[in-house]
């Protein structure tokens, strides 16, 4: 028989556990008796592999923009500043979670777009702050531990029911559930709407024609979504083509709103003047004393092997003279070196998993179920997702820091 049972052991679960007992013993409230039920074999999976090994556990400019639902996402963290204080989180960081990891002793830098790490440079170290505390207060960590079924409780007073595969039973006062991705919504859609997760934020595939012989080379560039011949969405920054599409961050961003038939028009010259390849034409013409061929106007300008396949996508040979029609078509092909989306190239990549439990059906002061009193939903469980740059380890975090908070009964409404 626990106070509260978390199920999942990644970053949502983590920080729950974590500000529950640090919040009571820090205002003399009984410490909880927790369990985390883990179904894989270890906890902090996804810490681990966040921000390619280093943790971009958050960012100095969170904005409700950056997710799909930024009306949840706004009322979430309306919350959350208003509970740090009451938490006790008071510090000059950029925003509640930094000031929560501050106070568990990690020590952060900030990179390029507001991106915050660890100093370590290590995502180990945000998993070592995490489960300090853990070990301090004596959590039942419980790895294996699949989860089947959550019955809630019968009414007030009463303990929910978390049936493990195999048979074992498992009750607490208070529930959290803090499983995302493919977890399923252990037997609980029946009355709380549940949308079943798909992964997004990871590369995408497209034809391979272009994309095969490039496999692996970087290029930076700015890429636009296309959709019925309009953009509808844009990012720039560093591209990886591999052999069945695209990847890198700028793909990522926009693998959340890519349906299959839209089209990648990736610009390799974006910051180039209009009528580029006219110019440089002439000026080559000049300098090699000769009519230079369509290979040598897109040399100097791109790799070796992406000039290839652009002059393959114009339906140009390399070794023949330039034209100015030839000039003027490679430049269009340059600015639009276009791939037609499949779906997702390789789920095992996706960062996130969009779906899960309908926010509308929690109170998003503390990620409470309106239907179930003392069941909670956080993190990734719920179908929020966000871009690239901490801003969904952030989600995670902060909305298990709400549930901690109303639970303990910190947050300034009684604990349930």
């Amino acid at each position: 028989m626990y106070d509260i049972a978390i199920i999942g052991g990644g970053a949502s679960g983590l920080a729950c556990a974590v500000a529950a007992l640090e919040c009571a013993a820090a205002t003399a409230r009984p410490i909880p008796r927790i369990v985390i039920l883990e179904a894989t074999d270890k906890i902090g999976r996804p810490i681990l592999r966040s921000g390619n090994g280093r943790c971009n556990f958050s960012n100095a400019h969170i904005s409700p923009d950056a997710y799909n639902d930024p009306e949840t996402v706004a009322d979430a963290l309306a919350s959350l500043e208003q509970g740090a204080v009451r938490a006790g989180i008071v510090c000059e960081a950029p925003n509640p979670v930094v000031g929560f990891f501050e106070g568990l002793g990690l020590i952060w830098r900030q990179e390029s777009e507001g991106r915050l790490y660890p100093l370590a440079n290590k995502a180990s170290v945000v998993l070592d702050v995490l489960r300090s505390p853990l070990l301090r207060f004596g959590v039942d960590v419980r790895c294996g531990a699949k989860v089947a079924k959550v019955v809630p409780s019968a009414g007030k007073g009463c303990h929910h029911t978390i049936h493990l595969e195999g048979g074992e039973l498992v009750r607490a006062h208070d529930v959290v559930i803090a499983a995302g991705g493919i977890s399923g919504a252990f037997g609980l859609d029946a009355r709380l709407p549940y949308a079943q997760p798909r992964p997004v934020l990871g590369p995408l595939a497209t034809d391979g024609r272009f994309t095969r012989p490039l496999d692996n080379i970087r290029v930076r560039c700015a890429v636009h979504l296309m959709r019925d011949g309009a953009a509808i969405a844009e990012e720039r920054g560093e591209v990886q083509f591999r052999k069945y599409g695209v990847s890198g961050i700028a793909v990522f961003n926009l693998s959340r709103l890519a349906q299959a038939a839209d089209v990648l028009r990736i610009d390799l010259i974006h910051d180039a003047a209009p009528g580029i390849m006219a110019d440089r034409l002439a000026l080559l013409g000049r300098s090699l004393a000769k009519d230079p061929s369509n290979f040598e106007l897109l040399q100097g300008m791109v790799l070796p092997l992406v000039a290839d396949q652009v002059l393959k996508s114009a339906g140009l040979e390399g070794a023949h003279q330039a034209t100015e029609q030839s000039a003027v078509l490679l430049e269009e092909r340059l600015h639009g070196f276009d791939l037609r989306v499949k779906g997702i190239g390789d789920a095992e990549l996706c960062q996130v998993s969009r779906g899960g439990f309908d926010p509308c059906s929690f109170d998003l002061s503390c990620m409470q179920s309106k239907e179930h009193p003392g069941l909670y939903v956080i993190g990734e469980a719920l179908d929020v997702d966000g871009a690239c740059g901490g801003f969904n380890l952030h989600w995670a975090f902060a909305t298990g820091l709400l549930a901690a908070w109303r639970i303990v009964g910190v947050d300034g409404a009684p604990s349930c």
